[in-house]
């Protein structure tokens, strides 16, 4: 999100305001992330989260250091897990699945309706042009427009971040959920997967300032091999909820 506000921000005024923009962005991207988590949790019998007090809404309760440094530098991360005690799920299988999907299903919820939102401000900016709206609601409706591409780009980076089968991480747990004890990957994972993620995340801060700092060969960017597959399918998954969108609300 730094990164963003750097390289798109035209004067002071604009770096903050997108500064701004993706703090918001992040924190309801992260908390909703895990309240969901919690909440399914709370469907197949744990109550857990809900006696953690892991169901707020409150930013601080959901607050990771880590993760957050992660977000607002690279574009992707984590908040602090919600607690569950899967010994309290009513169907034991089925509750580890759902709780681990519902985190992705709710980043992929708000990118696709954040998306109409981005949508319908294009609709908007171009009737306010045409009508002769002023500089300024002009202005308004421009940085409501980034601030909804902005939100469903962040809830799309989430998605493809947390699907990944690295423990901690939420794709790893659909995995852990279908193997048997014991399995030697998912052995592997929770003893190696913070390290394998700490290298991958350290890779791609390395790769964004050495690009953003001198001129190399355009495969280069190639070697940040997380950043290029969540930009990846986050690009293909937007263009296609644009596509969607376009069908339904006009753009002038």
């Amino acid at each position: 999100m730094l990164t963003f506000a750097l390289r798109n921000a035209r004067t002071f005024a604009d770096g903050v305001v997108y500064l701004v923009m993706g703090l918001l962005a992040v924190t309801i991207a992260l908390v909703l992330h895990e309240v969901a988590h919690g909440l399914v949790a709370k469907w197949n019998g744990d109550y857990t989260a809900k006696y953690a007090g892991r169901l707020s809404l409150n930013p601080l309760r959901h607050f990771d250091l880590i993760g957050f440094i992660m977000m607002m530098l690279v574009g992707f991360g984590y908040a602090k897990p919600v607690p569950i005690n899967p010994n309290n799920f009513k169907h034991y299988r089925r509750g580890l699945v759902t709780v681990a999907i519902a985190g992705i299903v709710m980043n992929l919820i708000l990118a696709f309706f954040g998306i109409l939102f981005a949508c319908l401000m294009v609709f908007a900016y171009n009737h306010a042009a045409l009508g002769g709206s002023s500089d300024g609601t002009l202005r308004l409706i421009g940085y409501l427009q980034t601030f909804f591409v902005l939100f469903s780009t962040i809830n799309l980076s989430l998605l493809f971040f947390n699907i990944l089968p690295i423990f901690p991480l939420d794709g790893f747990r659909v995995v852990e959920a279908f193997t048997h004890y014991g399995n030697k990957y998912c052995a592997f994972m929770r003893a190696n997967g913070h390290y394998i993620l700490y290298g991958l995340v350290g890779l791609s801060f390395i790769v964004s300032a050495a690009t953003s700092r001198v001129s190399l060969p355009g495969w280069f960017q190639y070697v940040d091999v997380l950043g290029t597959y969540i930009d990846f399918f986050t690009t293909k998954v937007f263009d296609l909820f644009v596509s969607f969108w376009q069908l339904i609300v006009p753009v002038y």
